[in-house]
């Protein structure tokens, strides 16, 4: 067989050629031979036939493509285009495939080039360009056209059409070739090797006068599209042509005659995305005009910086003529020490030809010498793995022309001129064909590694979509042909093991990252050593993420200090910064930090400590945000916020992930009961305030479960009422019913009267709820008629409030004066603000039951403007008022845009309940509006939403939807 893709796409089996029709089955083929002998995916497969258009019927269709392909190759057996476990695989013999003997050509053609051996250059490059029929793939689509091997090849192409001219030229025949340049320097305007070629054919053949224009015209375009000059190369040729003096033949050779460097190590075998940073980094380097290209390459250990600095390299070969130049300069090496600047600089000068004798013993001396060799030249510097900074100043050339890449953990900004760019993870894409590719790879000829599609998500992101464990377990999966994905990706689950797991031979995740951290902790500045601490508290800690105030405690140094220390954390890529003033390791980084910290004392020690502070900061925050609940239970000062609640606020969006995890990890942990119950009660206020009523019932969940195992029965009691409003706030009203009907009696039996006064006011509020009037007025009294006695403001306005809610459907007078009432003894509380915004709005709730919408909307918008600090579901029931009032003042598109506030604002605070309630409101004004199908989504989004609760506006919903199934014709 021959399958051709340097044209459009060909298959013959040496007698006849092979019809691959329809545009799917040769996307197929060409996506199969630019893969040839490698598994393919069917997920790669699929993306490139339909991309993100595909069908569910696209596995079906890929497998009839597949048979039709089959025929059409004489394929009958399957044995060339075989089924393999992860997808199918296309076996190619080399000579089979004209871009394999196309690449083979070319390379020898560089070897011959490279020995100035002109006969052989013509005849390597003449059997290169006679595989050549055109465009690769040119005629399928662009997801098999835009492969970055056919890149390569169109590179490949104009090397070796350079090559040939090189080669004529150097044996005297010029006068056939300006033709074929011309054409070739319009296609190519800015290559100046075609310019340089087309300069020295027209000078040999008597048109010196149309070699200058030529130079003009290159000149000009350089400037204009890229802002730099031509090429030592091509100044020299313009110079003599100037002068009139006979031009030599171009030699392999740059001008000192020094040999061409080409140290690039080979490109890795296996890469996959990375294509806007290899854009970045390609426009880096070649963007020099007064200075060289200069481009640094940062990010964590293994996330493949020298991968794809070799190979961004790699594909710039042709526009660095005069060399390329590789130096590990060992900045993470295992086992070596960084190379000094000395060493450096003597490499580099030793690569570029510079004896031994010539090179000076002083580092700036060579550093001079290596600044005026590559003076003039057009040469890429690979400076791969440096320490810092101070390690490569004295590499960097200083002239145009030069480009320099630069890859190092830390991101050198300090590098003036430089493009720095930081390297993440791979994408979950990604980082699966980059497994199935080197797994495959190894396995080629056998049979493939079973690699299940889901197995193999879950394997790479337990190897935290690194390159370098992804390489690990590659290897393993390429080297036993027997061991399953799923049982790789299980013993990568226990977090202990992880590490353990990714080490295969000299490649190993816990050895990288523990060079970064060795060299933080023998660092001679305190705040690498800082910041090696830090890492080990991250580690001791084990909590979703990190800040300044908590290390700070922990570590017993200054916020600051703290600060400083994770931002050198960030700087060398072991923490991520995706909040400000919130960092978080890798998956990974987190299992080496763990090990840091093998002694269960010294993690006890700092959890204790983060403990202590966690409930310190949430103790003054509760003293902001609600003084009334903070001095009745009696919860420590705290730090606090500078009094101020946007502060107080912040503390608890920044650190309430953190808060659950931890009172979560500790709740069997008798030393921490004590501060754990107490840090769980200070919390309601920041949780109720920012509608986080998922976190209040967990956190209160295992307070409850705590306190009863320590018998504690204060806080107990607390916990069953801090879950009951969490309930009544979720419309789960039996369900908090039944556990303030448990608290109750317990501070019956202790003789808390206050928190008595307060479980009875929570009863009758959520007896209100559930219909039963009577009951709740009975208990209000009793309520009301003990705080009176008692002169708790607190509790009598609560009383009031409430009674003001029970009176609201017979009798919405009496109700606005129970609520006025409850305004004016919550003045005498030291949270006035939250009845006066509460009664606010149940004065609002009156006047919509007296069908007075636009009273009800003057209230409702003034508690809305005052209730900034106030509860969550205070503020939701008056954004539901206000849409209400405004759809009966028939002001619809005005409560149209409120309900897509409201909406959003419950959306973003994943509160189902508060959705389920904006839904059923949203739908009533688009009911109004005449759109009933558009209403009857929403009703039933909401009955989904409220599906559990005791709220009667469920009732509602379920008539509201039948109503409308029936009239409007809807099923």
């Amino acid at each position: 067989m021959r399958f051709g893709l340097l044209g459009s796409l060909q298959a013959h089996d040496g007698a006849r050629d092979c019809p691959i029709r329809g545009p799917k089955a040769r996307t197929l083929l060409a996506v199969l031979l630019l893969n040839a002998n490698q598994p393919v995916s069917l997920d790669r497969l699929i993306d490139a036939l339909w991309g993100d258009e595909a069908p569910n019927t696209a596995e079906a269709s890929l497998r009839n493509l597949v048979a039709r392909t089959r025929k059409s190759l004489g394929d009958d057996t399957g044995e060339r285009l075989r089924a393999v476990p992860s997808g199918y695989q296309l076996l190619v013999e080399e000579e089979e495939l004209d871009s394999a003997r196309f690449e083979r050509a070319v390379q020898r053609a560089r070897a011959a080039h490279e020995a100035a051996d002109w006969p052989r250059v013509l005849a390597e490059t003449a059997t290169a360009l006679e595989l050549w029929r055109g465009e690769p793939l040119a005629d399928l689509p662009e997801t098999a056209a835009g492969h970055s091997r056919c890149e390569q090849w169109r590179e490949n192409r104009l090397q070796a059409l350079e090559w040939r001219f090189d080669a004529e030229l150097h044996q005297g025949r010029p006068h056939g070739l300006v033709a074929e340049l011309t054409r070739l320097v319009g296609e190519h305007p800015l290559r100046e090797a075609f310019h340089g070629q087309l300069m020295l054919a027209l000078h040999g053949s008597g048109q010196r006068a149309q070699a200058l224009t030529v130079y003009q015209r290159l000149r000009r375009a350089l400037v204009d599209e890229l802002g730099i000059e031509p090429g030592p190369a091509v100044r020299e040729s313009h110079a003599r042509i100037l002068a009139d003096q006979p031009e030599p033949a171009p030699a392999p050779t740059p001008r000192t005659g020094r040999p061409i460097p080409a140290q690039l190590p080979s490109p890795p075998p296996h890469f996959v995305g990375r294509r806007e940073q290899l854009d970045a980094l390609r426009t880096a380097l070649l963007s020099g005009t007064d200075r060289p290209g200069l481009a640094v390459l940062s990010g964590m250990a293994g996330v493949g910086k020298s991968a794809l600095a070799v190979h961004c390299a790699e594909t710039l070969r042709g526009r660095f003529p005069d060399g390329q130049l590789f130096l590990n300069l060992r900045g993470a090496t295992p086992g070596l020490t960084p190379l000094g600047a000395h060493q450096a600089l003597t490499a580099l000068l030793r690569g570029l030809g510079t004896g031994p004798a010539d090179i000076p013993d002083e580092a700036d001396g060579a550093a001079a010498l290596l600044r005026s060799t590559l003076s003039g030249t057009r040469t890429l510097l690979l400076l791969d793995d440096a320490a810092d900074l101070a390690q490569v100043r004295h590499l960097l050339p200083s002239g145009p022309g030069c480009g320099v890449l630069i890859t190092s953990r830390t991101p050198m900004l300090a590098l003036d001129g430089a493009t720095h760019l930081r390297l993440g993870t791979l994408t979950s894409k990604e980082s699966i064909a980059l497994v199935e590719l080197a797994a495959g790879r190894a396995t080629a000829g056998r049979e493939v590694v079973s690699i299940e599609h889901a197995d193999l998500a879950r394997l790479v992101e337990l190897c935290g979509r690194l390159p370098l464990a992804l390489r690990i377990v590659a290897a393993r999966l390429a080297a036993r042909a027997t061991l399953p994905v799923r049982n790789l990706a299980d013993r990568l689950e226990d977090p202990e093991d992880r590490l353990d797991e990714l080490e295969l031979d000299d490649l190993s995740v816990r050895q990288s990252l523990g060079l970064a951290h060795d060299a933080l902790r023998g660092s001679d500045r305190k705040l690498d050593r800082r910041a090696a601490d830090a890492l080990a508290a991250v580690g001791a800690l084990d909590l979703p993420e990190y800040s300044a105030g908590l290390l700070s405690g922990v570590l017993r140094i200054s916020p600051g200090q703290a600060g400083a220390a994770l931002d050198r954390l960030a700087d060398i890529a072991l923490l991520d910064e995706p909040r400000s003033g919130l960092f978080v390791p890798h998956d990974l980084v987190r299992d080496y930090a763990r090990e840091l910290t093998a002694d269960p004392a010294e993690r006890d020690r700092s959890v204790a400590a983060a403990l202590h502070w966690y409930l310190d900061a949430a103790a003054g925050s509760a003293r902001v945000l609600d003084p009334g609940l903070h001095r009745k239970r009696q919860l420590p000062p705290g730090h606090g916020h500078d009094d101020d609640r946007d502060t107080a606020f912040a503390f608890g969006d920044d650190e309430c992930a953190n808060l659950t995890v931890l009172v979560e990890r500790l709740a069997d942990q008798p030393w921490a009961a004590p501060q754990l119950l107490t840090l769980v009660q200070a919390l309601p206020p920041f949780l109720r305030a920012r509608g986080r009523t998922p976190e209040l019932l967990q956190l209160n969940e295992i307070a409850l479960r705590v306190a009863r195992r320590e018998q504690h029965t204060v806080a107990e009691g607390i916990a069953l009422v801090d879950l009951a409003t969490a309930h009544t706030d979720t419309g789960r009203f039996t369900t908090a019913l039944d556990l303030v009907d448990r608290a109750i009696p317990l501070w019956q039996r202790t003789g808390h009267l206050e928190r008595l006064q307060t479980g009875l006011n929570n009863r009758a509020t959520i007896l209100q709820l559930l219909g039963r009037d009577q009951e709740a007025a009975d208990t209000l009294h009793q309520a009301l008629d003990l705080a009176v006695r008692n002169d708790d403001a607190f509790n009598e306005a609560f009383a009031l409030s409430t009674l003001g809610n029970l009176a609201e459907a017979d009798d919405p007078h009496l109700a606005i004066t129970h609520h006025t009432r409850s305004i004016d003894a919550g003045r005498r509380t030291r949270d006035p603000v939250l009845f006066e915004t509460a009664g606010l709005c149940n004065i609002g709730n009156a006047h919509l039951r007296l069908d007075q919408p636009a009273e009800a909307l003057h209230h409702y918008r003034t508690a809305l403007a005052r209730s900034e600090n106030t509860h969550w579901n205070t503020k939701r029931e008056c954004r539901l008022g206000e849409i209400e009032s405004l759809r009966r003042l028939r002001r619809l598109q005005d409560a149209a845009d409120r309900g897509r506030e409201l909406l959003a604002l419950t959306t973003e605070l994943a509160d189902t309940y508060g959705t389920g309630l904006a839904e059923h409101a949203h739908g009533l004004v688009l009911r109004d509006q005449g759109l009933p199908h558009q209403a009857l989504t929403h009703w039933r989004t909401a009955l989904d939403r409220l599906a559990g609760t005791d709220n009667p506006v469920v009732a509602e919903l379920r008539g509201l939807i039948a109503f409308t199934e029936a009239t409007a014709g809807v099923a």
